[in-house]
């Protein structure tokens, strides 16, 4: 059994002596650094599965993470990212003092890392006591003691009458280009992910121009469960300078739209049209006019848009929403999943710098021996950059 001997250097620093298996004091540091390097690598390991996870949640339920976030407090997760920036700083400096050998400043600085992972904490503790009392939980914890959803005012509010002009396909066709062709395809032929094929539309068919006014003035929301692309259609096609006559005229451009498509696949029964070819060029056209597609009078307002009315309505409790997205206790579960495992490392991270702190009042480190403050300090910013990630996946999707 190996005792630890320690001597005093001519510094006067009381530092630990080489022990027998390494050749020298330098070898001895660059084997603790590479240890602690391959141990870092295992928690990367650890923590790539759980980003693989969240890629693969928000790819398949965007919507859910979309809405979800908006109950996570950006304020305290700004702080939280500023104190721990910070305490990285502070970190870095009591590893150089522990270099000097500066026995009140490696302290002094210690001491700041500490009470800066400690208030992390307690800001995390404020964040998870709000979701707990919310029951914003996971899984079937997320639906406990839920109380009835509210009435979905969207499908209860009946559209105004609309009385206008008749519509006008020629400004109707100028409306449609600037407004709808970014999803639907300059000749209503859809776009791949984005909007369907309106020429050949049974819904839109079905409808009167009346009530196709009333459908583009509303919008649909994407877990409408006629919405077969799952993508949001804002009311007014996401621009609010459209007026109910703008609306009416390009109502009338769809009707003339469909008939001009319905005369144009009559006239080609029973002739020979070469189809695979004709499907080949009319797939690369629609690739084309994607490229002509003109500016939008806006750009894209997001969920923030007040015209998409139900989009950016805030419940209190999301739960009495009997709208709001599937999935969404998914969202908490990662939410926690990934947090929870982050402050787990947090607080195993504090109790390091404490035993560090004790050891540096006792004046254990010093010129020739200052590893542990250095390893201590690599896994510090490990558990910073993290937090740097996870802030802008959780907290920052809009």
């Amino acid at each position: 059994m190996t005792e630890t001997v320690e001597t005093l250097d001519r510094d006067g620093d009381f530092t630990r002596a080489l022990a027998p298996h390494f050749d020298s004091e330098e070898v001895q540091f660059s084997a603790s650094k590479l240890g602690m390097w391959l141990f870092l690598g295992t928690e990367i390991l650890l923590f790539g599965g759980l980003f693989c996870i969240y890629a693969i949640f928000r790819a398949t339920h965007p919507e859910a993470f979309e809405y979800g976030h908006r109950y996570l407090d950006t304020n305290w997760g700004t702080i939280n990212t500023l104190v721990l920036i910070l305490s990285s700083f502070t970190v870095a400096l009591a590893v150089r003092s522990a270099q000097c050998g500066l026995k009140n400043e490696l302290v002094l600085f210690l001491s700041l890392t500490l009470l800066l992972g400690m208030d992390f904490l307690g800001v995390k503790t404020i964040e998870y006591t709000h979701k707990f009392h919310e029951n914003l939980l996971w899984g079937k914890a997320f639906y406990a003691n839920a109380s009835p959803p509210e009435v979905s005012t969207v499908e209860k509010k009946e559209p105004e009458s609309v009385s206008l002009a008749p519509g006008d396909p020629v400004h109707g066709k100028e409306v449609f280009l600037g407004t709808c062709a970014s999803c639907h395809g300059q000749a209503g032929q859809g776009m791949p992910g984005l909007g369907r094929d309106i020429r050949s539309s049974e819904f839109i068919k079905e409808k009167s121009g009346q009530d196709l006014v009333k459908f583009l003035m509303e919008g649909r929301l994407p877990n409408d469960p006629l919405n077969t692309t799952g993508r949001l259609m804002p009311a007014r096609g996401g621009n609010p300078a459209l007026t109910d006559q703008d609306l009416s005229d390009v109502s009338a451009y769809i009707k003339e739209m469909q008939a001009q498509s319905a005369a144009g696949v009559r006239g080609r029964r029973g002739r020979s049209t070469g189809t695979e070819m004709e499907t080949a060029k009319t797939k690369q056209a629609f690739v084309m006019e994607k490229s002509f597609i003109r500016d939008a009078p806006e750009g894209p307002r997001g969920l923030g848009d007040p015209l998409v009315a139900h989009a950016q309505k805030f419940f209190a409790d999301p739960r009495k929403d009997p709208d709001h997205p599937k999935h969404l206790q998914n969202f908490f579960s990662i939410y926690f999943l990934m947090t929870g495992l982050h402050g787990l490392h947090v607080i195993i991270g504090l109790i390091v710098i404490a035993w560090l702190l004790f050891r540096a009042i006792r004046g254990d480190f010093g010129r020739r021996y200052f590893t542990p403050v250095d390893l201590g300090g690599l896994y510090w910013h490990l558990v910073d950059v993290i937090w740097i990630f996870l802030f802008p996946l959780l907290y920052l999707i809009h």
